[in-house]
């Protein structure tokens, strides 16, 4: 198994950065269409004092009769489906009618999850996607055509040692095992939470695993700690071979960030705003009835399995679908934006002139959702 220094990923950090073209800075254009209105705002709808967009100035008859005028409507919707809980809003969504709700006749899962579905957005092959906020905002600054429109739940990964471990916490010299390459989703999660204790990436060894190899290198010596999804986690600490040291979801450092956001392409906001207005308000109603009770959430799970959109056992789905926080608005998908920016430039993941009012204004759809019931 091969290790990485903390200076060879230095290095391929920089090679990745120079290799993309990246400026450090975006594009000079402000978030405001051709026609003077902000990403996401349709004729009628109003930007408030706060730089949000509010669509409560047009009544429902007004917002569909925009929607039946642009390309999307009567066409089917596509979303990514991965087979977890990490987007349990968007099936939920669809299940208990706020899909429905909102005239969207055809709403359909396509599995498909990771780059392989951020890319398939910014394509246009795939209408909607959830990805993780922290991952998507390294492509921002290399002018990928893909925003976030709601921030959908706290979480959602957590390092791990061998329940008989002697490590409590991360310590200066351990090996780090991330599911996913160097420079992935996991190994920046991993920088984040040392970077938090105090320390340096330098002050580890990082090594890349599969997520199916995660356990098998702990047990066998070969890292110290690992990085991964909760779900891979937990299992893990269900079956008592591990023990949590870190996680995204209860560590207060972490308290109120969120994990996971909804993505469409820019040329697909731009060109259909009210379809993207109502996919985002009908998830982000669901989330909010994820948030409102254990009693819903559960239900949810229920929901899924009878689906088989998951295949986890009941008991586990609870467990996973009870660590995370629903019914997040936009302040904390611009508030989460900009501190994972703030860090990854001071971790060098992001070059220091990198602007993140500009990543605001270009890669976040900034909806008021104050008054969606």
């Amino acid at each position: 198994m091969k290790k990485i220094s903390a200076k060879l990923i230095a290095l391929f950090s920089a090679g990745v950065l120079l290799l993309t073209g990246c400026t450090g800075g975006g594009s000079s254009d402000s978030g405001s269409s051709s026609s003077g209105l902000a990403l996401g705002q349709a004729q009628g709808a109003v930007v408030n004092a706060d730089g949000l967009i509010d669509y409560s100035a047009l009544s429902e008859e007004e917002l569909n009769a925009l929607y039946e005028k642009e390309p999307a409507y009567g066409q089917t919707i596509t979303v990514n489906y991965t087979g977890s809980l990490c987007p349990v809003a968007l099936p939920v969504a669809k299940y208990l009618g706020f899909v429905e709700d909102e005239g969207i006749e055809s709403f359909e899962f396509v599995q498909i999850s990771g780059d392989a579905a951020r890319d398939a957005l910014a394509s246009g092959n795939l209408t909607v996607a959830i990805g993780f906020l922290s991952d998507w905002l390294l492509y921002y600054q290399n002018g990928e055509e893909v925003v976030s429109t709601l921030a959908l739940h706290s979480g959602c990964a957590s390092a791990a040692t061998l329940t008989d471990s002697e490590y409590d916490g991360f310590e200066k010299g351990m090996r780090i095992g991330v599911a996913g390459g160097i420079g992935g989703l996991f190994h920046n999660i991993g920088l984040r939470f040392v970077n938090h204790d105090g320390f340096t990436a330098d002050d580890f060894t990082w090594v890349a695993l599969d997520a199916g190899t995660l356990l098998a290198a702990l047990q066998e010596g070969q890292v110290d700690a690992i990085v991964a999804s909760d779900e891979l986690i937990y299992n893990f600490v269900d079956a008592g071979y591990t023990k949590i040291i870190r996680s995204q979801d209860y560590d207060p450092d972490f308290e109120g960030e969120v994990c996971c956001s909804l993505g469409f392409s820019k040329d697909f906001v731009e060109k259909n705003p009210v379809t993207v207005y109502k996919i985002t308000r009908a998830v982000y109603r669901a989330s909010k009835w994820l948030e409102e009770s254990e009693e819903n959430r559960e239900q949810a799970v229920d929901l899924l399995i009878d689906q088989q959109y998951i295949s986890c056992t009941r008991e586990m789905g609870i467990e996973l679908i009870n660590l995370l926080h629903y019914g997040f608005g936009t302040k904390e998908l611009i508030g989460t934006t900009n501190v994972i920016g703030q860090e990854y430039k001071d971790l060098g993941l992001l070059p220091q002139d990198f602007d993140l009012s500009n990543a605001e204004e270009q890669f976040l759809v900034k909806y008021d959702l104050t008054k969606i019931e």
